[in-house]
């Protein structure tokens, strides 16, 4: 992999395959993040480690 442009094709490539572009609108991508930072929050929560 060159650059990000390169990554960025192939994430793409990856994405027209499943024909997931429908779900790739602001609404649904800031809902997905939200729920994945959640998790993450969950885990840090449970974790004996302070930041």
């Amino acid at each position: 992999m060159k650059n990000w442009e390169d990554l960025k094709n192939i994430l793409v490539e990856f994405r027209n395959e499943r024909d997931w572009e429908q779900f790739h609108n602001p609404k649904d991508l800031a809902l997905a993040l939200s729920i994945e930072v959640s998790e993450l929050n969950e885990q840090l929560d449970h974790s004996p480690f302070s930041i």
